[in-house]
């Protein structure tokens, strides 16, 4: 029972810092945010239900989320902005960055691989015969554990 409470604190503070980082990315170039939501809501999941309930609800995050767990992609609209922010967040980063062609080889590589990524996701739309996929497994599994530790109750 100690470490089921010891998990869920971890799991809530965990949440937390995601949501923060979330929060900070929103305004600093190169921290993503919506990576960083889409852990918090995980980890509130195992943590505190309400709280993934209220990001689950949120109009700009909730449908990102939903998406997410639901199919593993993206909707148009979405990745178009993902793809805008990075792009001005990572060319503002490698503006900064002057006369430092190491640090830009870095960045650049990592912003198209990024870019990369996103432009591959299963893109999500209105008329998408996209089946959804199964829960996964962590998911589950913590769900099977929060269940059967109110059965020892």
């Amino acid at each position: 029972m100690a470490i089921h409470t010891a998990r869920k604190h971890l799991w809530a503070a965990l949440g937390w810092l995601n949501l923060a980082l979330g929060i900070i990315g929103a305004v600093t170039p190169l921290l993503p945010t919506t990576v960083f939501i889409l852990m918090a809501a995980a980890c509130f999941s195992r943590s505190h239900p309400a709280l993934e309930q209220k990001l689950l609800e949120h109009p700009r995050f909730g449908p990102a989320i939903r998406d997410w767990r639901t199919y593993r992609g993206m909707r148009r609209p979405t990745k178009r902005v993902a793809l805008l922010a990075m792009a001005l967040s990572f060319g503002t980063s490698l503006a900064m960055l002057g006369s430092q062609p190491a640090l830009q080889a870095i960045l650049a590589v990592l912003w198209l691989g990024l870019s990369a990524w996103i432009w591959h996701l299963p893109t999500i739309t209105a008329s998408s015969t996209m089946q959804p996929l199964p829960q996964c497994a962590l998911r589950q599994a913590a769900h099977k554990e929060e269940s059967h530790g109110h059965q020892q109750h």
